[in-house]
């Protein structure tokens, strides 16, 4: 009886490691919900103290710079009411990781904020008090970036609903940013009017100055943004659930591989 528990014992625990595996990669995978190819994310109540990741590139004069690059971690820390207003508030880390001969700075960092009804993308959602009065209740930048700004990047990148910068507006960044090599923490507030529960945010940019190397001496530009959510790279769907036939082959297939055993440990006993 105990050498079948045996068998019972190694099946039921295989099973169970696969379903936590299973539970774990689909966790991993529910984080955020991404649109047009990694390039917007709808962000939820479920989101919060969830992390992604933008990964920018560069460009200068409108033509792509290997190795002009730039790193931002997001990290969403919840929702906040204040008064008849509603503040998303963001710690965010911004790494300049410009290599192959180029430095550079990091100057600021700018996106657009859309209406999300949890499952598709909408309108401009307006924001408050960008460029204005900063305080509670207003959107407002610290740390790293002291000013929020609206209008747009250089390069022919366009229009941005918020940038954070050193600068006055998003098109110059004065000395502020980070330097290649260097990370640099601010927190982010978004304001809005109303209850606010879900948004998005796309359009995601950078400003580069005091671009080096190569065939640079001072030069400034841009870099557009793709998110990352850390998805294993095997898909979850791929992943097997653990079923009743899978438990009853586990378990038979213990029991046989301990059935054909006892004779032999029966045969050395006796001699």
């Amino acid at each position: 009886m105990f050498r079948l528990l045996k068998p019972l014992t190694l099946g039921l625990s295989v099973i169970g490691s696969v379903g936590v595996y299973s539970l774990t990669v689909a966790a991993s995978a529910s984080a955020f919900t991404l649109f047009d190819g990694s390039k917007a994310v709808g962000i939820s109540d479920s989101d919060i103290g969830k992390e992604f990741t933008l990964n920018f590139d560069g460009s200068v004069d409108e033509k792509d710079v290997t190795g002009l690059l730039s790193e931002a971690l997001f990290k969403f820390e919840g929702f906040k009411t204040v008064g008849n207003k509603t503040e998303a508030l963001f710690d965010v880390k911004l790494t300049n990781t410009s290599s192959n001969g180029i430095t550079s700075r990091s100057s600021a960092l700018g996106f657009n904020v859309l209406n999300f009804d949890g499952t598709s993308l909408g309108s401009t959602l307006n924001l408050i008090s960008v460029g204005n009065s900063s305080g509670s209740g207003n959107t407002q930048v610290e740390g790293l970036f002291t000013n929020d700004k609206s209008g747009s990047f250089p390069n022919q990148f366009g229009n941005i609903d918020v940038c954070f910068t050193q600068g006055n507006n998003c098109q110059g960044g004065a000395n502020g940013g980070v330097n290649t090599g260097n990370t640099g923490n601010f927190k982010a507030t978004l304001a809005f009017s109303g209850e606010v529960q879900t948004f998005a945010l796309n359009n995601f940019g950078v400003r580069y100055q005091s671009i080096e190397g190569q065939t640079f001496a001072g030069a400034s530009g841009t870099g557009r943004g793709t998110i990352d959510i850390g998805i294993p790279s095997e898909s979850p769907r791929k992943v097997p659930e653990p079923t009743a036939t899978t438990a009853l082959l586990l378990i038979g297939f213990g029991t046989l591989r301990y059935g054909k055993k006892k004779p032999q440990t029966q045969i050395q006993t006796e001699s």
